[in-house]
C-alpha cells in the first residue's frame, strides 16, 4: 500500500487558451491524435523558441529550451483485446527469450506488461522464477527494434541459489515478520497466509528466502500489509515493504465539477463510472469495504466536508481525470492499461489524515483528516495515489531505498502534471502537494516540489533537495525529494519565478542555473522512462540512464532535450553537467607520487555526434595523455603542484576546458607513498600497488604500514601487506571498530622479504552478514610505507 507520507470546472479544456499567469506550457490537455511536434508548440512561449541553453555555466539559464519530438518513440494505444494477444504471444515465446537472453535452465520468464511504439519496437516487461520460485528484483524489459533486441534488467546478478530447501522453518520467519511489523509501531498484527520461499535477488548475491505477509494497522490509522523477507539460511531480515503506500457534483477542493454516474433500474443514480472501466466510489464510514454512493436526483454533495457526498465527488473527480489525463497523453487504457476501473473508499477510518493505494483491492482509500472534517481527497492526492497503481503496473518500483523514494516522487510529478491537466481555477494548478486538504493543519502543502527542503516534518525530518549517500537510508517521502526537484527543474528550470500567482525559488547543487523544457515534455520524458527503462531496483543514478534514454527515443541525443535532462540531474547532484555540449563524470587529478606509475581515465560524453579528443597542457613531468582515450599514464618524475589544463573537444569543434592544480606527492628514499583512491567493494577485496625502489636488501622489522580508510564499520576491514614474491604480511585484523574513518599507522616485520619490488596493500571486507546489514562500498584514500 503506498501512502501520501504525512506525520475543474465544465467545459472542453481543448477549446481554452492558458489562463493569465500560466502560459501556454501549463495545458496539458490534447487530443490523443495530435503529433508531439504539435504538442511541443503548446508548451513554449514565443521567447523560448528562439532561445538556447547556456554553452557554460554562471550563463543566465533561459526559461524553457525548445525542442523539437521525433513520433517514432511515441506508444500507441492498445485495446485490452490486443494487449491480451501481445502478452499471449510473449508467454508462448518465452522460454525461446530466455535462451535467448541467456539465462539459466531453471529459469522462466512470465510476461506482465508490454508497450508498443509508432514505429513498431516493442517493449515487453517480464517477471521472473527460478525452480518454480518468484525472483524478487528479477524483472527486465526486452526491447525488440528492427535493428535487434536490447534488455534492461534490475540485476545483473546470475540468478542462482544452492539450494530450494531452507534451513530455517517458516515458523522462524514468522516471527520475525511479525517483529519487524512491531518496529514499525503496526497494531493488531496478524499473518494471515503462510510465509512462502522466493529468490531474493534485489541487492548483492541472489539467496534463498522466506516472504511473509503481515497485516494490521499502521501508527496513523491506515491498514497495513507489510512484506517482509528474510533469509532462509539464518532467519535475519533482508528487506521489508509496505504495501499499503500513503500518497455535475459539489466537490470540496475543486468547485463544481462533472463526473459521471449510472442510472439505476429503481431511478436512483450510483456514483459509478462506465466510461472509465466502472469505477465506483464507495462510503466507508460504517463498513471499511465501503457502500456505493447512491443520489435521487443526481446532484452530488453540497461542496462542504460536512456532507458525506462531497468528499466522494472530490474522490470521482481525482479518479476521473487522472484516468483522463493518462488516456490523452500517454493512450494509457486505466492505471494497469488493461481497460479495468479501481474503486474508491472515502470516509475511511478514524480521522486518518492519509490516503492511500492498495495493490491487493485495486483501490484508494481516503481518510477524513486529523480533525474528521477534512477529506484528504483533493485533485493532487487522488493523481498520486492512482498513480502508485501506474507505477505498480510497470516499474514496480519500491521495495526501498532509492527504488522506494523514486515511487514515491513519480506520484507527486504526475500529481502535479495531472492537476495542469485539469486546468480547474478553483484549485489552481501548481508544484505544491496535498495544500488544499490541510493535511497537517497548518495550513501548509505537505511538499514544494521547487525546493524540497522547505517541507520540515517535525516527525520525519526534512525532505531533500540533493542526492546524497545517505538517501537511500531516508523514509521514502523525504528521499523524493530529490525526484521531485529534478522534474520541477527539467519543466520549469532553476530561479525565480511566479506560476499561476504561485511563487517558486528552485536553488542547484552547484549553484549554476538550468533550463526548464516544460511540464508536458518533462511529464513525457519521466512517464517514458518508467514504462520502458525502469526496473523494481532502479536507483537514482540508474533512473538518469533511464530518463537520458527516454529523451533519446523522444527527442534525439543531439538534442536541447537530452542535455536538459543530464543537467537537471547535475542540479540535484546526480551525475554531470553538461557544459559546451561536454559532461565530465570524472577527472582523475587526484594527488599521485613521484616514481609510482599512473594509469588514470577521464570519463567524459558527449551529446554530439562523434567521438571525443582530449590534449592538456602543463601536466606533472613523466605524464601524457591518449588523444583518443582520455587515458592519462606515465609515472611521475617531480613532486609539486602543476597547474593543469584538460582539454575535451567534440567533433563539432565545441571545447571543453578544465583547469585544475595537480599534486605530485614526493616519494621514495625512506618514505614511498600511493595516495591514489581505491574503492572497497561491499564484502570484496581491493589490492592497491606501491613501488619501492633503491632499497638495498631485505626489509627492516619495524616497517611503518599508514593507511585512510573510508568504510561503514572499519574494525571488519582486514588489511595485509603483500611483498612481490607473495609472502603476506598481516597488518590489522578484524575489530569490532564501528567507526566510518580509519586513519591509522602500524608496524609490522617484512624483514623476511626485499625492500624493492612492488608492495600491494590488501583490503578485505569482512562485515558480518547481521540482521539488516548491507554494507556499502567504501574507499581506501591512499597508504605509505616508511622503512
Amino acid at each position: 500500500m503506498y501512502e501520501l507520507g504525512v506525520g475543474g470546472g465544465p467545459g472542453s479544456r481543448r477549446d481554452r487558451g492558458p489562463r493569465p499567469g500560466l502560459g501556454a506550457r501549463g495545458r496539458l490537455a490534447a487530443t490523443a491524435t495530435l503529433s508531439l511536434a504539435a504538442l511541443v508548440v503548446s508548451t513554449l512561449p514565443a521567447s523560448a523558441a528562439a532561445s538556447a541553453a547556456p554553452e557554460a555555466q554562471g550563463a543566465a539559464a533561459p526559461r524553457l529550451i525548445a525542442v523539437h519530438p521525433s513520433t517514432g518513440a511515441t506508444a500507441v494505444a492498445l485495446s485490452p483485446a490486443r494487449r491480451g494477444q501481445l502478452l499471449d504471444e510473449a508467454a508462448r515465446s518465452a522460454p525461446a527469450t530466455a535462451r535467448s537472453l541467456r539465462l539459466g535452465t531453471q529459469e522462466k520468464l512470465i510476461p506482465k506488461d508490454v508497450i508498443q511504439d509508432a514505429d513498431g519496437t516493442r517493449h515487453t516487461r517480464y517477471t521472473r522464477t527460478y525452480a518454480g520460485l518468484p525472483v524478487r528484483g528479477g524483472d527486465l524489459v526486452v526491447h525488440e527494434r528492427a535493428g535487434g533486441r536490447t534488455v534492461t534488467k534490475a540485476s545483473n546478478a546470475v540468478i542462482s541459489v544452492p539450494a530450494t530447501t531452507a534451513e530455517v522453518p517458516a515458523a522462524t520467519a514468522r516471527k520475525a515478520a511479525l517483529a519487524a511489523a512491531e518496529a514499525e509501531r503496526t497494531r493488531g498484527t496478524t499473518v494471515p497466509g503462510k510465509p512462502h520461499l522466493v529468490v531474493w535477488a534485489s541487492s548483492g548475491e541472489p539467496v534463498l528466502a522466506w516472504e511473509s505477509v503481515v497485516t494490521g494497522t499502521q501508527p496513523d490509522g491506515s491498514p497495513s500489509s507489510l512484506r517482509v523477507t528474510t533469509d532462509a539460511a539464518d532467519g535475519h531480515v533482508l528487506g521489508h515493504f509496505e504495501e499499503v503506500q500513503s500518497a455535475v457534483g459539489h466537490s470540496e477542493y475543486s468547485g463544481q465539477v462533472d463526473v459521471t454516474s449510472t442510472p439505476l433500474e429503481d431511478g436512483t443514480h450510483a456514483l459509478l463510472d462506465g466510461r472509465r472501466g466502472g469505477h465506483r466510489t464507495l462510503d466507508a464510514s460504517r463498513d471499511s469495504r465501503g457502500v456505493l454512493f447512491t443520489d435521487d436526483d443526481d446532484v452530488w454533495g453540497d461542496g462542504a466536508g460536512a456532507s458525506p457526498q462531497t468528499a466522494a465527488v472530490d474522490a470521482a473527480y481525482g479518479a476521473q481525470q487522472t484516468w483522463d489525463f493518462y488516456s490523452e497523453r500517454f493512450a494509457r487504457n486505466g492505471i494497469a492499461n488493461d481497460g479495468r476501473g479501481s474503486y474508491s473508499r472515502v470516509h475511511y477510518g478514524d480521522h486518518l489524515a492519509n490516503a492511500n493505494w492498495q495493490d491487493g483491492c485495486f483501490c484508494m482509500s481516503y481518510g477524513d483528516g486529523g480533525s474528521g472534517v477534512n477529506p484528504v481527497t483533493s485533485l493532487d492526492i487522488a493523481a498520486h495515489e492512482m498513480t502508485h497503481g501506474v507505477t505498480s503496473s510497470t516499474a514496480g518500483l519500491g521495495d526501498e531505498g532509492e527504488s522506494a523514494a523514486l515511487n514515491e516522487s513519480t506520484s507527486d510529478m504526475m500529481a502535479a502534471a495531472v492537476e495542469f491537466f485539469a486546468d480547474n481555477p478553483a484549485d489552481r494548478p501548481d508544484y505544491l502537494v496535498g495544500e488544499e486538504s490541510d493535511i497537517r493543519g497548518n495550513g501548509k502543502p505537505i511538499r514544494y516540489m521547487d525546493h524540497p527542503s522547505k517541507d520540515a516534518d517535525p516527525v520525519k525530518g526534512t525532505s531533500q533537495d540533493y542526492w546524497s549517500p545517505q538517501t537511500k537510508n531516508l523514509d521514502p517521502h523525504l528521499g523524493a525529494g530529490v525526484g521531485n526537484h529534478f522534474f520541477y527543474l527539467l519543466a520549469e528550470g532553476s530561479g525565480k519565478k511566479s506560476i499561476n500567482g504561485v511563487d517558486y525559488d528552485s536553488p542547484t547543487y552547484d549553484g549554476s542555473p538550468v533550463a526548464g523544457l516544460g511540464l508536458r515534455n518533462a511529464t513525457g520524458i519521466w512517464y517514458r522512462a518508467l514504462t520502458v527503462y525502469m526496473t523494481s531496483t532502479t536507483d537514482y543514478a540508474a533512473a538518469r540512464e533511464a530518463t537520458l534514454r527516454a529523451a533519446t527515443d523522444l527527442y534525439g541525443r543531439n538534442s536541447g532535450a537530452y542535455e536538459a535532462v543530464g543537467n537537471a540531474w547535475a542540479a540535484v547532484n546526480v551525475g554531470p553537467r553538461f557544459v559546451q555540449h561536454v559532461a565530465v563524470a570524472s577527472l582523475p587529478t587526484g594527488p599521485v607520487a613521484v616514481g609510482q606509475p599512473v594509469s588514470r581515465q577521464i570519463e567524459a560524453t558527449t551529446s554530439r555526434p562523434g567521438s571525443l579528443t582530449y590534449s592538456a597542457r602543463r601536466l606533472p613531468k613523466g605524464l601524457s595523455i591518449d588523444r583518443h582515450t582520455g587515458l592519462i599514464s606515465g609515472t611521475p618524475k617531480q613532486a609539486g603542484d602543476f597547474r593543469t589544463t584538460i582539454t575535451i573537444g567534440t567533433s563539432a569543434h565545441d571545447r571543453r576546458e578544465l583547469p585544475v592544480v595537480w599534486t605530485v606527492l614526493p616519494s621514495g628514499g625512506d618514505h614511498f607513498v600511493n595516495p591514489s583512491s581505491y574503492t572497497i567493494p561491499k564484502w570484496g577485496t581491493v589490492e592497491s600497488p606501491l613501488v619501492v625502489t633503491g632499497r638495498n636488501g631485505l626489509a627492516p622489522a619495524d616497517v611503518k604500514v599508514t593507511v585512510d580508510l573510508y568504510k561503514d564499520f572499519v574494525g571488519a576491514q582486514i588489511i595485509t601487506l603483500v611483498a612481490e614474491d607473495g609472502t603476506v604480511v598481516p597488518v590489522k585484523d578484524f575489530d569490532w571498530d564501528h567507526g566510518t574513518e580509519l586513519h591509522a599507522t602500524y608496524t609490522v616485520d617484512a624483514s623476511a622479504v626485499p625492500a624493492d619490488g612492488t608492495w600491494r596493500l590488501r583490503v578485505q571486507d569482512a562485515t558480518p552478514g547481521i540482521p539488516n546489514a548491507d554494507p556499502e562500498p567504501g574507499r581506501l584514500a591512499g597508504w605509505s610505507l616508511d622503512f
